[in-house]
């Protein structure tokens, strides 16, 4: 027996809309935390004229900040671990104090 097809009020269709555009996740992603299929959400979104830009353009635009976005990230990287080695430390001289 076949199911019938659940309906959403068009309430919850334009705040998943919005939910999509305004979220960098893909629209499969957001469809499965809303639980919807992802060909439900896309065809929302096609009717509504709002799809997302394709991967090329968006492997486009990433590629020029790519050299900027790795240094970001070095820098943080390096921040990160001499926190870590700080806290090993930290927990080192803590635990030969309490024995």
């Amino acid at each position: 027996m076949a199911k019938k097809a659940k309906q959403y009020t068009p309430e919850f269709r334009a705040q998943a809309i919005r939910l999509c555009e305004g979220s960098e996740k893909p629209i499969a992603d957001v469809a499965r935390d809303l639980g919807v299929r992802y060909q439900t959400l896309y065809s929302w979104m096609k009717k509504a004229g709002k799809t997302k830009r394709t991967h090329d353009t968006d492997v486009q635009a990433s590629a020029s900040d790519t050299p900027t976005e790795v240094r970001r990230l070095q820098r943080e990287l390096d921040e990160v671990k001499a926190e870590r080695d700080f806290l090993k430390k930290a927990a080192a001289f803590f635990a030969r104090m309490n024995k």
